[in-house]
């Protein structure tokens, strides 16, 4: 056989193969899907500049809106209509008025609660948020690992000095910083729980019985729980004042913990965010 009608047959025979077994593209690597953070803010209260939950939940959206892994929904004004955002979340924010008025004591809002945090949805609750009526731990002791017991636990203002920031991964790039606001303190906690900010209040503002007992002692502001059912939960009492989210260290503190109650890594600086006193003004509440 000629050399030109070899090389012709083996070249049909390679080709052929080829279309048999076709070469097989590098598998691609699948796109981790983003974790779900749904924010519910509550209704207007008290004051102008005072628990501005709706301005405070757009401003959160707005800070974590560049993370590529992290999908920020937010109700506003109350509790979402549509239950699939509850049920679909890797993370809850509650930041709405606490007592007897809790949105999370509302039979069907707890069952839905309930129900993500048994699946190990994450759980934050901010400020007043944290406050349940006397001596009901249902359903925020469980799965938040504290909160304000109302007229047990103490609220006032006064400036907290933070000392000492402890080594997690909410608190990464978080430095000792000072706030004025209304810290609540002298709660009610789960064994488990982690403190995160500590600080120590003047006793003056011991008002309640139980608190007089214990002058001079450093209370927990803000902590973080990691539940039985799996789940991850951080509770922060300050932010009272709207004005607040301009303190840098207090806000990294925030969404640093957003992002790990999503089971999300924290940047080793904390999350990077800015705000401006323009942004400090959009979208508060009419009062």
């Amino acid at each position: 056989m000629k050399p030109t009608l070899i090389k012709y047959v083996l070249a049909c025979t390679l080709l052929l193969a080829g279309m048999a077994y076709p070469t097989l593209p590098a598998k691609a690597q699948p796109q981790a899907g983003k974790k779900r953070l749904l924010i519910i803010a509550g209704t207007p209260s008290h004051k102008a500049g005072e628990h501005e939950y709706n301005a405070g939940a757009l401003l959160l959206q707005q800070w974590l809106a560049k993370s590529p892994d992290l999908a920020v929904s937010v109700s506003l004004n109350g509790w979402p209509a549509d239950t699939t955002l509850v049920s679909n979340a890797d993370g809850i924010v509650l930041f709405m008025d606490g007592k007897d008025g809790h949105l999370a004591l509302k039979p069907a809002y707890k069952r839905q609660l309930l129900k993500a945090a048994s699946r190990g949805a994450g759980l934050a609750a901010l400020h007043y948020a944290v406050t349940l009526p006397a001596g009901n731990g249902d359903p925020l002791l469980d799965l938040l690992g504290g909160f304000k017991e109302d007229k047990y636990s103490v609220h006032g203002f006064w400036t907290s000095d933070f000392r000492t920031i402890p080594v997690h991964p909410v608190t990464q790039g978080v430095k000792p910083f000072q706030v004025y606001d209304e810290c609540y303190f002298f709660l009610r906690f789960r064994p488990q729980v982690n403190p995160i900010l500590s600080a120590t209040p003047p006793d003056s503002l011991r008002n309640t019985p139980a608190s007089r007992n214990f002058s001079g002692r450093p209370e927990t502001i803000a902590w973080v729980y990691e539940r039985p059912d799996g789940g991850r939960s951080f509770g922060n009492t300050a932010l009272h004042f709207h004005q607040n989210w301009a303190n840098d260290d207090l806000r990294k503190l925030v969404l640093n913990a957003l992002r790990w109650i999503c089971r999300l890594d924290v940047p080793p600086g904390g999350v990077v965010s800015t705000v401006s006193p323009e942004d400090l003004q959009k979208n508060l509440d009419k009062k």
